[in-house]
């Protein structure tokens, strides 16, 4: 019914008005489309199956061992328990080991991060001394006018001139104003204020406010790659923090269960037979979850094999009967689409591994 009502769907959703190819004729694609989204769907349930059927039988083998090994469990009760406590001590140095490199990396994370705080400050400085130059010029281009128009005078020039260099030497560019000093004071000498004069100190602000723009944008490009480089650093850092911290985990799980083990070995001359009884239920617990797999297995494969058989039909239905499918209108695809997305195969795999886990952990 879910395959009809799809199609059904697709069908109400088709424009003539927006497809090249008629509605009926792009009906069948897409119910083709289904058909191979379900085919795929059964390919990649068949190679999780392959993988399940491996490790049931690895499973299930595994279990048969551990039920026959309970009867010689005591006279290797001691070969274990050493084994254990080796491992344990060799778990808990890794641990610590483990614990020292993380601690290394956040303190190198908290370092470049310092640091680049501090890159960052100086940048957002030196972007402010630029800025306020460039205010700087912009006016200094206005009292110039000023004064070619005998609006203002020499005096409120060389005052704001005198502003722009202090400027120019806080920010550590006093350099790039040589020419424009030079000027001005020519300027203070002869008292030739000539068109020639004006020109040229216009000249040499446009000239410096380029510069400062070039220099900005330098500034700011080397800025924003610094920050690039910076974030990827930190991120693989990160990165491999995170893995230590899942590693750690790991671990301390790991020292649990040895610490578990050898108790348990201490006491397994008592625990022999209760051993057997455990893995001969662990044994009957994997064949039925294997049993499952396999029912749910052949239930779904006989529901796809139906689902394609059905849709089938309707495609050779649709084909009898395109030009009264044409009278609809609508693109489909995403019916379709989202049909074809239902299911996780990866889901069904982790399902199985998590089980065989839970398994394992209760040996």
């Amino acid at each position: 019914m879910k395959v009809i009502a799809l199609v059904l769907v697709g069908l109400l959703c088709v424009s003539a008005e927006t497809q090249t190819r008629s509605p009926g004729q792009l009906l069948v694609d897409h119910i083709n489309s289904l058909i191979l989204s379900i085919r795929n769907e059964q390919t990649e349930h068949d190679d999780i199956y392959t993988v399940q059927q491996r490790e049931c039988g690895d499973e299930l083998g595994f279990r048969k061992k551990e039920v026959q090994d309970a009867v010689d469990a005591l006279t290797r009760a001691t070969e274990h328990k050493g084994r254990a406590q080796a491992a344990h001590a060799s778990a808990t140095a890794d641990l610590i080991r483990v614990k020292t490199y993380q601690q290394i990396l956040e303190d190198q994370v908290e370092f470049i991060t310092t640091r680049r705080n501090d890159r960052a400050a100086n940048f957002n400085k030196k972007v402010q001394n630029i800025n306020t130059s460039l205010s700087l010029i912009d006016g200094a281009e206005q009292i110039v006018n000023e004064f070619a128009n005998a609006s203002a005078s020499f005096i409120q020039v060389t005052k704001h001139f005198n502003n722009m260099f202090l400027q120019a030497t806080k920010a550590g560019n006093a350099g790039e104003y040589a020419p424009l000093l030079s000027v001005l004071v020519e300027l203070s000498g002869d008292g030739n204020v000539s068109v020639d004069n004006i020109n040229r100190i216009r000249q040499l602000l446009n000239e410096l406010r380029e510069k400062l723009s070039a220099a900005l944008s330098q500034l700011t490009d080397n800025e924003n790659t610094q920050i690039e480089v910076f974030q990827a650093r930190k991120n693989r850092v990160q990165d491999v923090i995170t893995l230590l911290v899942n590693v750690q985990g790991q671990l301390t799980a790991y020292i649990a269960q040895l610490q578990a083990t050898i108790i348990k070995e201490e006491d397994i001359i008592n625990s022999a037979t209760s051993k057997r009884i455990r893995n001969q239920n662990l044994l009957n617990y994997a064949s039925d979850m294997c049993n499952a797999f396999n029912t749910e297995y052949n239930d779904s494969t006989g529901a796809r094999r139906k689902e394609v058989e059905l849709l089938t039909k309707l495609r050779t239905f649709v084909e009898q009967r395109v030009e009264e499918f044409n009278q609809y209108g609508g693109d489909p695809t995403d019916v379709f689409a989202s049909y074809a997305k239902q299911g996780s195969t990866q889901a069904a795999e982790a399902q199985f591994l998590q089980l065989r886990a839970n398994l394992r952990s209760r040996k």
